[in-house]
């Protein structure tokens, strides 16, 4: 993915703006497919709950992604509350 940091308010909150994609080494910013989404944001919002945290996602995804992102998100959050809670994030 081609992205940049849109906002950044640590620790609470991250917004990033994809922008395109990479592929075989060339950034694509200007297709047509690239487009028709973009730019296309990812935002985190982290809050205190008690001895937890909070994390909340906001992903603008197109319906042809749906599927992949539903696959894909709940595996790549485990990863991230796993290295969290082993203090190696």
């Amino acid at each position: 993915m081609v992205a940049e940091v849109a906002a950044c308010r640590a620790p609470e909150f991250l917004s990033l703006k994809h922008l395109g994609f990479v592929k075989d080494g060339v950034e694509d910013t200007d297709s047509e497919m690239v487009r028709s989404w973009a730019p296309a944001f990812e935002n985190y919002s982290l809050s205190y709950a008690g001895l937890s945290t909070h994390l909340q996602i906001d992903v603008d995804v197109t319906p042809e992604f749906e599927e992949y992102m539903t696959r894909v998100w709940p595996k790549a959050l485990a990863t991230l509350k796993r290295l969290c809670e082993d203090g190696k994030a």
